[in-house]
């Protein structure tokens, strides 16, 4: 499992500020001040250290607050998915009920009978009206809800990154400083400001730099090959851990979706107790499939167990498999067509690694 790596070390030379400079050098070193401020000189304590390791503690200390936003930002997402899933059953609940009523009003005998089942059928129309719009509703919260979710995903990768470049420039600038005579210059006129001896060390940076890495592991990061073939991208897919097959990258399939034929091959036959749901396929026409458990699904190393799929049914028998997001939702993911990647990002931790939909 790969995890972020340091970045290139960024060497800026540390510069200060001398109260004799003459102007026209004082005006030089507040020029390059200005493009590197974290390697500014403050004291602390007995110590002088670089201004920039305290925007390290505090960016540190930031993590675990834009972690938690991670977290918080699953509690939506996952109530919005639930009643998107109670909403769909109750369709196909529905959508039985019509054929029911209709085979029913077929064999009719009496004008009574028929004006109730056609009231019933009318009603279960009205019904399944109102489900789709609730649905299409839900969606649409559902789409908000991912973004702030990615957006919080991005905002605790992005700090990462950021504090490994100011912790890499501090560690430069101690190692350009050690033999630096300006530096022992500027340490004799602060200790004789401060009336106090005065040690120029790395102070906290060594513990930070410790739990930086550890903030690094937290994060993984890849990019997945894809095979391309037109518009339509494929990944390499791993079911339970054993069986490997190719399925279209599709976030906009909210589910994976499994031909019948290829499902029994991977032991995802329905039963009649599973849940069965309508599905909607690319010529805009729905079909009945039923909602299998799958134990894990894998691409390259990102993992995640008892995953929802959808298993279509028999007659749809030129159906190709869908990687939706019942996966791709547990991560930050990002196609690159002009690449044929799929660049992924998982955060340790983060709630969304198990099942999308419980």
């Amino acid at each position: 499992m790969r995890h972020l790596l340091a970045l290139t070390t960024l060497i800026i030379c540390p510069c200060w500020v001398f109260a004799d400079e003459p102007e026209e050098k004082k005006d030089t070193t507040a020029a390059l001040t200005e493009q590197a401020p974290e390697l500014e000189l403050r004291v602390t304590g007995s110590n002088v250290v670089f201004t920039g390791e305290r925007d390290l503690s505090r960016g540190i200390s930031e993590s675990a607050t834009l972690k938690r936003k991670v977290k918080q930002a699953t509690i939506p997402l996952r109530q919005i998915q639930l009643e998107i899933n109670r909403l769909e059953i109750g369709m196909v609940q529905a959508e039985q009920q019509l054929v029911t009523l209709n085979a029913q009003l077929a064999n009719v005998q009496d004008v009574a009978t028929n004006n109730r089942l056609v009231g019933a059928l009318n009603t279960v129309e009205g019904q399944m009206s109102l489900a789709r719009k609730s649905l299409e509703g839900l969606k649409e919260k559902e789409n908000r809800a991912r973004t702030q979710l990615n957006e919080a995903r991005e905002a605790y990768v992005q700090n990462i990154i950021d504090l490994r470049k100011l912790a890499d420039q501090l560690s430069a600038g101690y190692e350009t400083a050690k033999d630096s005579p300006e530096i022992q210059e500027r340490l004799k006129t602060l200790t004789a400001e401060s009336g106090k001896e005065l040690k120029f060390e790395l102070s906290s940076l060594t513990g930070n730099l410790k739990k930086l890495v550890e903030l690094e592991k937290s994060v993984h990061e890849e990019k997945i090959s894809l095979r391309r073939d037109g518009n339509t991208f494929y990944a390499s897919v791993v079911i339970n851990g054993k069986h490997t097959t190719e399925m279209v990258v599709d976030s906009g399939a909210s589910l994976i979706s499994l031909p019948y034929e290829l499902a029994i091959s991977m032991g995802l036959k329905p039963e009649p107790s599973d849940k069965r749901i309508l599905i909607e396929i690319a010529d805009g026409s729905t079909i009945t499939g039923v909602l299998k458990k799958i134990a894990s699904v894998r691409v390259g190393t990102f993992e995640v167990k008892d995953v929802e799929c959808a298993v279509l049914g028999p007659e749809a028998v030129s159906a190709t498999p869908l990687l939706g997001m019942t996966f791709l939702g547990e991560f930050q993911f990002q196609l690159d067509s002009a690449d044929a990647t799929l660049g992924m990002t998982q955060i340790e931790g983060d709630p969304s690694t198990g099942s999308r939909r419980k």
